[in-house]
Parts: structure tokens; C-alpha cells; sequence
């Protein structure tokens, strides 16, 4: 690789001194055809050096407005399936993508599939003080107890879901 500096300096030797392009070549150590592309660039971009551009590659399927209602969406409901996460941002985003991006996305974004807990209703402490409170008032004497080890009301309930890994 030549340096920007040899460059500079024999483009500055031809522009400012006017000498001859061979005793330039001599100095600088590099080709003719070298000499003639870094002059062309100069005149071009008024720079010596092919800058990259700042973004190269493929743009993102998924701007960041849509990411971020992405994963609002998926913490808020986890449950979703893959094509109910497509179908609400067809409907509210208008934005129609593959169930495969959909998916790379939440596996880049570390959003993986889990088995859900569902936490029983006696766990919650408001309702337990407010189910306490209610009960009180009859005496011991009028309650039944029932076993409710194969009883199970999560038959329905979908069983996996979205969560930070």
C-alpha cells in the first residue's frame, strides 16, 4: 500500500513546482498509473484517499421504530406466535415481513422461546387478603375443602413464549 502522504506530496511536487511527471515518479516510488488515478481522484472528490461510505452492506429489513415495537410487543404479550407478530405489524406498522426474518430477529435481539409459567391465583397477595377478608366472616364449621391436585384450568393456555435468554 502507498501512503497518503507520498501521494499528497507528489501531487503537491507536479501542482506547486511544476517538475517533470518521471524525476515526481522517481521520488515518490510508485507507478505512473498510480500517479494518474491519485491526480483523477483528487479532481474528483478533492481528496487523495477512496473514503468507504459510512453504511456499506444490505439495508435492514427492520427499521429501529419497527424493532422497538417489536420487542414492546413481545414483552407485553409473549405467548404470540410468529405469524400473530407478522399479522400486527402488517396491520399497525404496514409493514409486511417473512416469518424467518421475524424469527432472526428475536434470536438477534436474545428474545428466545421458553416454556411459560403460569402463576396460580392463590400466589397473588391482593387477592389472597381480599379472598381472607371475605371468608372471615363464616365460622370454620361452614367451610368444605376440596383436593385439588388433578384439577387444571391451563388445558388451553399456550405453553411457550418469548423471553430474554
Amino acid at each position: 500500500r502507498i501512503s497518503a502522504d507520498r501521494k499528497r506530496i507528489a501531487l503537491r511536487l507536479q501542482y506547486r513546482y511544476h517538475d517533470k511527471i518521471g524525476k515526481i515518479l522517481e521520488v515518490a516510488d510508485f507507478s505512473r498509473a498510480t500517479f494518474f488515478r491519485t491526480k483523477k481522484l483528487f479532481k474528483q472528490t478533492g481528496d487523495i484517499v477512496l473514503r468507504k461510505p459510512v453504511k456499506t452492506g444490505r439495508p435492514p429489513s427492520i427499521l429501529t421504530q419497527d424493532a422497538h415495537f417489536l420487542v414492546s410487543l413481545a414483552r407485553r404479550s409473549p405467548c404470540l406466535f410468529l405469524d400473530e407478530y407478522q399479522d400486527r405489524l402488517e396491520r399497525f406498522r404496514e409493514l409486511p415481513l417473512a416469518l424467518s426474518t421475524l424469527h432472526k430477529f428475536f434470536e438477534r435481539k436474545g428474545l428466545r422461546v421458553k416454556r411459560v409459567q403460569k402463576i396460580a391465583r392463590e400466589r397473588c397477595p391482593v387477592k389472597r387478603a381480599h379472598f381472607v377478608h371475605r371468608i372471615g366472616c363464616y365460622p370454620t364449621s361452614y367451610l368444605v375443602h376440596l383436593d385439588e391436585v388433578s384439577k387444571d384450568d391451563r388445558t388451553y393456555a399456550r405453553l411457550f413464549g418469548r423471553s430474554p435468554s
